[in-house]
């Protein structure tokens, strides 16, 4: 039976190969050391910079916050 290898870079292993030579040019960029934190950053500017937060509404039960729609 073949011997499992104690550590896999996950992250390395879903993205395709041109994709993660991108994200480790960014990491050089950005002096970023972990895959997980350049992934975190990315995330954070990418969704920041395009999905724009819901305002929220404090209804009038206790302890109650609801999303406000939009008009």
């Amino acid at each position: 039976m073949k011997r499992r290898a104690e550590y896999r870079n996950e992250v390395k292993t879903r993205l395709r190969d041109d994709v993660y030579d991108r994200l480790q040019e960014f990491k050089d960029q950005q002096f970023i050391e972990s895959d997980s934190a350049a992934l975190a950053r990315l995330a954070e500017m990418l969704l920041c910079g395009i999905v724009r937060p819901q305002p929220a509404a404090v209804s009038d039960a206790q302890g109650q916050i609801v999303p406000r729609r939009a008009a």
